[in-house]
């Protein structure tokens, strides 16, 4: 049975939290500590960096919330 190395894509109406780098050292922060939904169709990364120690916030606006 041969395996296979591809996972699915997500649908595109899912956000998720997009790497970033750390704002005071440079170095990549993979996953955020928190994430947290708003209502109002936001979506907030809560990111502290393993390197430094700097603590940061990341938001993601939904497309629905959008176009209200």
């Amino acid at each position: 049975m041969p395996l296979h190395c591809a996972a699915p894509d997500a649908p595109k109406r899912f956000a998720s939290a997009p790497l970033t780098r750390c704002a005071a050292c440079g170095d990549w922060m993979v996953a955020p500590l928190m994430s947290e939904f708003d209502a109002a169709g936001e979506i907030r990364h809560h990111w502290v960096c393993e390197s430094c120690g700097e603590v940061s916030c990341t938001t993601v606006v939904l497309a629905a919330a959008e176009s209200e």
